[in-house]
């Protein structure tokens, strides 16, 4: 899913300009009920006013049956 693709505009600036970013580190979301390694946590960024729009795990089949 190519989430930059689609038309966004910033909430707090009307900015149209986004970038994807990676936070750094540890940051994995692992699945609750399950033994993963879990996946990386990617962030739609409005790179007008660093705004981060939304944020979403980069592989969610991981998260199946979890819930």
């Amino acid at each position: 899913m190519d989430k930059s693709a689609k038309e966004i505009t910033c909430p707090k600036c009307s900015g149209k300009e986004i970038g994807v970013g990676n936070q750094s580190g540890y940051a994995v979301m692992y699945p609750d009920n399950k033994m993963s390694l879990g996946s990386k946590i990617k962030y739609l960024i409005c790179v007008e006013c660093g705004f981060i729009i939304e944020s979403y795990v980069e592989k969610p089949e991981k998260f199946k049956g979890t819930h």
